[in-house]
């Protein structure tokens, strides 16, 4: 018996507000879906944008341009990284400004060297690089680079320029507060004791001091090509002095010494206030007895003051200081001020805490050679020299931009420190 057949189940079609439903619910699940993208992009987008702001934009501000080269902030933390590595961690933000200087200062040497023909091959920076144990990147490179090159601007340009002969005098100076110094000085240099040791004992200028006098050969224009004493008259004197002669006492307002002496007023005094006292800085003893002589003759303290002070902080004052603590100002100041009675004057002070201007030269040369072979020494110093007038002018040439504000080298030290794990 045949098998009846299931006839075939027979769809009906939706009706029209089934149709709309299902239009409806699409519809919304496709704004879903828009809303629930646009949402994923945004905090995305959101997220992203926060990374790049504190972890891409920094980087690539501006820090400094030196001609047309801009240097960002990538390039200076990873310097300021190389400058500091090894050192405590308040170090980092000490240094700061010296790694803006440094890169300038290397892209000086670079350009400069470049303007000359000098050039530095891969091979002498890897080995330099090897040597100081830094790691082989850009910023490692290029701060090899200026040191090799800085080695060879010395040895290749400067050094053909300094001389090997000139005219030298050997010469003992000790530089003297006052003439009645000096004249004691010359009195005793008469009898058994020895330049070196007066030297130690009055001069009061401390290169001298410290040399116990002996200069050794000088050559002619060294100091102020070093700047050393510069504008000061010990050059003039020593080269117009025969071999063995010594010097009469030379006045030199140019050179600062180290001790100064106080005359000391107390005008009033107050268990509150403290003590309300003036002064007058004076150069020398001799010079402060010599005040000293005229007040108590009657002259006027504030005019003298005026005249004579080397006090800069009271000299205008006519050298009122004002109401003082036991612990303001310098101790000679304070010892008497706290001392003295008031309307008192004090005896000369001798202050070895302040500088003043001015005292005698007392020269001698031991001898002399108008062409004489120039020390090591002194050949390195003049090209070093040389070298520095070359990069001051370099910089005064070229057209340098530091970017960088007060928060952006805090943000710069602490990314270090950040990066170091400190």
């Amino acid at each position: 018996m045949a098998k009846k057949q299931k006839k075939p189940e027979v769809k009906r079609p939706p009706t029209k507000r089934q149709l709309s439903k299902w239009q409806r619910q699409q519809r919304l699940q496709h704004r879903i879906m828009i809303v629930g993208a646009i949402f994923f992009a945004f905090i995305v987008g959101y997220v992203g944008y926060g990374y790049y702001d504190d972890e891409v934009k920094p980087f690539h501000q501006p820090v400094v341009r030196v001609n047309d080269t801009v240097f960002d902030m990538d390039y200076y933390i990873k310097v300021l990284d190389i400058y500091t590595r090894g050192q405590e961690s308040d170090m980092v933000p000490a240094m700061v400004d010296k790694a803006v200087e440094a890169i300038e200062q290397n892209e000086l040497i670079k350009q400069g060297a470049t303007a000359l023909g000098i050039g530095v091959s891969a091979g002498e920076i890897s080995g330099e690089l090897a040597s100081l144990n830094l790691p082989d990147n850009d910023v490692a490179r290029d701060l090899v680079t200026a040191k090799v090159l800085t080695d060879k601007l010395l040895e290749d340009y400067f050094d053909p320029q300094v001389p090997t002969v000139c005219e030298q005098v050997q010469v003992q100076a000790m530089f003297l507060e006052s003439e009645e110094v000096a004249e004691e000085v010359i009195d005793r240099l008469g009898t058994s004791d020895n330049f070196t040791s007066l030297a130690k004992e009055f001069s009061t200028e401390a290169m001298t001091k410290g040399m116990g006098g002996d200069l050794g050969w000088l050559p002619k224009g060294f100091l102020d090509v070093l700047g050393i004493l510069e504008g000061s008259s010990l050059e003039d004197i020593a080269f117009n002095l025969e071999p063995g002669a010594l010097s009469e006492p030379t006045y030199d307002e140019s050179v600062a010494k180290g001790i100064g002496y106080w005359l000391i007023e107390v005008i009033e005094r107050d268990e509150s206030q403290g003590s309300h006292a003036r002064g007058i800085l004076l150069g020398s003893r001799q010079e402060a007895e010599e005040i000293r002589a005229r007040l108590e003759a009657g002259e006027d303290f504030a005019i003298l003051a005026q005249e004579h002070s080397q006090h800069s902080g009271s000299k205008e004052a006519g050298g009122d200081f004002g109401w003082l603590r036991r612990e303001s100002g310098s101790p000679a100041v304070a010892e008497a001020a706290f001392t003295l009675e008031p309307g008192a004057l004090s005896e000369p002070i001798s202050d070895e805490a302040v500088q003043t201007q001015g005292g005698y030269w007392l020269v001698k040369v031991l001898d002399k050679d108008v062409n004489r072979q120039l020390e090591d020494v002194a050949r390195e110093m003049l090209k070093s020299k040389a070298f520095e007038d070359w990069l001051d002018e370099q910089k005064e040439n070229s057209l340098i931009e530091n970017y960088l504000d007060e928060e952006q080298k805090a943000w710069a030290a602490a990314r270090v420190l950040k990066d170091r794990g400190s």
